[in-house]
């Protein structure tokens, strides 16, 4: 048999078999997702949590519309005209500062330093004595002392206690490093000799120290406003964090 009769046989296998193995290509059923857009944006608690929110920033707005704005013991210590303050709606530090001849004086602290109180714990075997709640012990300032002409500052850290500040450590730094704030300021500062143990130094160092910082008006009545301005402040900052919080949750 020659070629040419076997290449119309192979030509018609050939495209038979291709016949065979096409793929027949039919359109894929899609399925349809019928999410709604509050099922994919909001949660099933959402709303409930909105509502506690709101409810307890309608409370506390309730509440402060019953009192001054501005406290009294705030318009006094502002009266005195010795202490600027300087506050930042939802900011944690507070600073105070002012001058004392050719010095400047800053005090700062924190007011998340409310929260630091603990109750003593109870002891095994001994029967519970109920504990009436007096407030955090202390509250941790950083006092630096710059003055106009000299290269160095004086960092003097300090906490509130019952007859005023407690002086806890005293430091002589330059003074951009005493001004350096967060925690990239503390660790260079910690790299420097802090001085020794302020209760260690001799009595009368001591008590000259504490006086030199009274005569500067770091003293008991500082101390109490520091505390009364950390309530006032937290409270304040307690009202708009409700808001923010219910605002984010509701949208």
């Amino acid at each position: 048999m020659s070629f040419r009769a076997i290449r119309p046989v192979l030509r018609a296998s050939t495209n038979l078999a291709a016949r065979r193995i096409a793929p027949v290509l039919r359109p894929m059923a899609v399925r349809s997702f019928s999410l709604t857009t509050s099922r994919m944006r909001n949660g099933e608690t959402d709303s409930t949590l909105a509502s506690a929110l709101a409810a307890e920033h309608r409370f506390e707005v309730e509440n402060a519309a019953q009192l001054p704005e501005v406290p009294a013991f705030v318009e006094q210590f502002k009266t005195q005209g010795v202490w600027e303050i300087q506050d930042i709606p939802g900011e944690d530090d507070v600073t105070l500062t002012r001058k004392f001849g050719n010095e400047t004086l800053t005090l700062t602290f924190q007011i998340s330093d409310l929260d630091s109180f603990t109750e003593p714990p109870l002891i095994e075997g001994e029967p519970a004595e109920e504990i009436e709640p007096s407030g955090p012990t202390s509250i941790a300032c950083s006092l630096v002392i710059t003055k106009s002409a000299t290269p160095g500052s004086l960092m003097v850290d300090l906490e509130t206690c019952d007859e005023g500040f407690e002086i806890t450590n005293i430091a002589v730094y330059e003074k951009a490093l005493a001004e350096k704030d967060g925690a990239e300021g503390d660790w260079e500062r910690r790299s420097k000799y802090m001085g020794p143990q302020f209760d260690h130094l001799d009595q009368a160092v001591q008590e000259a120290f504490g006086a030199y910082l009274a005569e500067r008006g770091v003293d008991e009545a500082l101390a109490d406003f520091v505390l009364s301005y950390c309530e006032h402040k937290e409270q304040k900052d307690y009202v708009s964090w409700l808001d923010a919080v219910r605002g984010f949750v509701e949208q």
